[in-house]
């Protein structure tokens, strides 16, 4: 490789690190309170996606409510927790890579700039309607992300009080430029797989 080249990757990683100063991040919890979880699994893109990480997110602060229609989800942006590795660790080979604590502050601060939460702090997942009986529903849910709305369909498993489902979501359907740098020389990839499981009180 020529030194103009490493010195471009160089610069690309370092850009990924984030700023010096990035706020600090919530603490790991073992076990998400009440049984309900909530995460977000964000993949690698760019020509040079093999020099950076695939991410997971978990909701630190999640907040599950029961209206007559089903759950209502909601957390914080900033209150993400980046990168646990004990995720990680169960997410198998894709995420195997090791993320240290200077990464996951540069992650955080690319994110919560890429989201701009300072303008739009919250994440809310309103249950429209629910189809279909037995153990797999089909949901159509309302997604308020980045002071956009947009409605969506997904399917749920139901097994007594607990239910669990996954979602993909892209970034652009919400006014969200993913983020990239150098051209793309690194990203991420526009879709994003929400995961969650919840159990009702």
């Amino acid at each position: 490789m020529s030194p103009g080249r490493r010195g471009l990757l160089a610069l690309a990683l370092a850009l990924l690190a984030g700023c010096a100063n990035p706020p600090p991040a919530p603490p790991s919890a073992a076990e998400p309170a009440g049984g309900n979880a909530l995460r977000v699994l964000v993949f690698r893109g760019g020509s040079a996606a093999r020099l950076g990480h695939n991410h997971v997110l978990r909701a630190g602060d999640l907040r599950v409510d029961w209206p007559a229609a089903g759950p209502v989800l909601s957390f914080r942006l900033d209150a993400l927790d980046i990168d646990p590795p004990a995720l990680r660790a169960g997410l198998g080979p894709a995420f195997a890579s090791a993320v240290d604590d200077e990464a996951r502050a540069g992650t955080r601060a690319n994110l919560l700039k890429a989201l701009d939460a300072a303008a739009h702090p919250e994440v809310v997942a309103r249950t429209l309607q629910q189809l279909g009986e037995g153990p797999r529903r089909a949901v159509e849910a309302e997604i308020a992300l980045h002071g956009s709305v947009r409605r969506q369909w997904f399917v749920v498993e139901v097994e007594g009080r607990r239910a669990r489902g996954e979602v993909v979501i892209r970034q652009s359907d919400f006014g969200i430029q993913p983020f990239t740098v150098l051209g793309g020389l690194l990203a991420v990839q526009d879709e994003l797989v929400v995961q969650f499981e919840v159990r009702q009180p």
